[in-house]
């Protein structure tokens, strides 16, 4: 063991990247590790989301029983297909070394999207989160449907 096997979290990485997807490989990297390897790779590989979504209710459980986490963590899949749809759609804009614009844009999607799923979090309970996300509109629910 080094340092690296305790290594939990890579700011620089989960703040700076670009990717939503890249930005969770960034954060919680031993549980990331886990998910993938005992989770991600045995769920059904068609349709996608819905191996997204085996690995993110396993998330949700491990962080605990609270059903924010479960409403957060179930609505990565949509972000992750979004993200997906958009880079094979737009190719070369969102590609590393890509117009800067462009790959600013998906930044600051990405950031908000965090913002935004974070409150299940912080919130705890489906009725608050639900309620937060209500007072905005669903936004970054409808934004990548």
């Amino acid at each position: 063991f080094d340092y690296e096997a305790v290594h939990n979290i890579d700011p620089l990485g989960t703040d700076f990247c670009v990717r939503f997807r890249e930005g969770m490989r960034h954060w919680n990297m031993t549980v990331q590790w886990w998910l993938a390897h005992y989770i991600h790779r045995r769920a059904p590989r068609s349709p996608p989301a819905l191996r997204s979504a085996c690995t993110m209710l396993v998330s949700a459980y491990w962080h605990g029983l609270h059903p924010g986490y479960y409403l957060s963590f179930l609505s990565v899949p949509l972000w992750l297909a979004a993200e997906g749809a958009a880079e094979k759609a737009l190719g070369g804009l969102l590609a590393p070394g890509g117009p800067p614009l462009a790959r600013g844009l998906q930044w600051f999607l990405k950031m908000r999207a965090y913002d935004y799923l974070c409150m299940g979090f912080v919130l705890l309970g489906a009725r608050d989160t639900l309620r937060y996300w209500a007072s905005v509109y669903f936004c970054l629910h409808l934004l990548p449907l």
